[in-house]
Parts: C-alpha cells; sequence; structure tokens
C-alpha cells in the first residue's frame, strides 16, 4: 500500500436501505469507521463508550458464557466483548443486512469465534424467545440516527429484562438527543430501577 493511501483517508460509499441512508465507510491508517446518517457507528468511540458501560456497570468478577447484541452496526461491541469474554457465546440481531455484510467484510466480524449473526428486528426477536436466556444484553439498535420508537416500550424493556441476567442500553446523551434520553429514563424510572454512566457523548443504563 502507498503512503498516499495510508496519509489519505480512503471512502467507500453505499447505497441506501430501508433502514439506513447515507452510509459511508472512512479508513485511515486501515482503520475503518463506519457512518451512518451523520452519526458514527463504529471504531475507537464506539469502543470506548461500551468499555466505560461494561467497566462501570458490571460487576468485574461477572463472566457472561452467552452474550446477546441487539443492533450490529459495525460491531465495535461485538469486537469488544469478544475481546473481553473470548469464550462466550454471542448472538447478533441485525435489522439490515447490508450492515451484517459490512462488518463481516470490512470489520472482521466473520472471524470471531461462537459468532452467531441474525438477520432479524430485536423487537420481534426478542418476542419469540421461549426458554432461551442470556447472560449479558448489549441494545445498541439505531435506523440511521434514531432509536425505534418501539424499543423503548417499556413491555419490550421488560421482556429484556426477563431473558437476560444484565441488560446495557446505549443512549446519545448530547445536542438533540439530550432531551429525548432524558425523556425515555422518566419514563423507564416508572418501573424498573438502574444505575447509569456517562461518556462525553453517550449515557449507558443498566437495568437493576
Amino acid at each position: 500500500m502507498s503512503l498516499k493511501h495510508l496519509l489519505i483517508p480512503q471512502t467507500v460509499k453505499f447505497e441506501d436501505t430501508p433502514y439506513n441512508r447515507q452510509i459511508s465507510l472512512h479508513r485511515y491508517f486501515r482503520q475503518p469507521t463506519l457512518i451512518v446518517d451523520g452519526l458514527i457507528e463504529s471504531g475507537d468511540i464506539l469502543t470506548h463508550i461500551w468499555k466505560t458501560g461494561l467497566r462501570n456497570l458490571i460487576p468485574k468478577s461477572f463472566i457472561p458464557k452467552n452474550i446477546l447484541i441487539l443492533g450490529l452496526g459495525g460491531g465495535s461491541n461485538t469486537l469488544l466483548v469478544n475481546r473481553l469474554y473470548p469464550e462466550a457465546k454471542i448472538t447478533a440481531i441485525e435489522i439490515d443486512p447490508l450492515m451484517a455484510s459490512i462488518s463481516k467484510k470490512y470489520f472482521g466480524l466473520d472471524k470471531v469465534k461462537h459468532l452467531k449473526i441474525i438477520i432479524a428486528d430485536a423487537l420481534q426477536y426478542i418476542r419469540d424467545l421461549t426458554s432461551e436466556n442470556y447472560d449479558l444484553t448489549l441494545v445498541d439498535c439505531f435506523e440511521g440516527k434514531y432509536i425505534p420508537k418501539k424499543l423503548e416500550n417499556l413491555d419490550f424493556i421488560q421482556s429484556l429484562k426477563d431473558h437476560s441476567r444484565f441488560v446495557l442500553i446505549n443512549r446519545i446523551f448530547w445536542y438533540d438527543y439530550h432531551q429525548p434520553t432524558l425523556n425515555f429514563m422518566s419514563s423507564l424510572a416508572t418501573r424498573f430501577f438502574f444505575i447509569t454512566a456517562h461518556t462525553r457523548s453517550n449515557l449507558l443504563i443498566s437495568l437493576v
């Protein structure tokens, strides 16, 4: 690879899908970053957000064996939990087939052991669960830059809690996203106890 290709960011653009638009992949020093509708959905920032949540909201002695991820995106959350818990079985639910394809081709998720990617709607997947249970569930569901309202429904949240020992939910917490996240927490507090951890831009919520 030439020095020019190392120093100048390379961009790959993708066609819009029914779930996401303005999808582009940016590579700089061979490190890819996925951007969807102006929102960063992979890379060091996302890894830092989830690492903060796991470090502050999950007991250090806890080693999950069965992990559910709702919202794959570029797979930063998946790569992180695979690195932290290499023996855990990971099930990732992603509604957009293109996101799954990108995560495999550009982020190496096709090489992650014990990973199963299912193309499905997160809400429907949780509704269809019967006896399956998870030690840890990470919720990172965005369509473009927004969280689908149906995934803020308290019955959906209850189902997550019923099927998982620990549930962590990622929310953006700045600018136009600040008030909607406060509204979500107010709704959540009518039925659940939870604790939170902050980064500069995001809020991680753990149901307790």
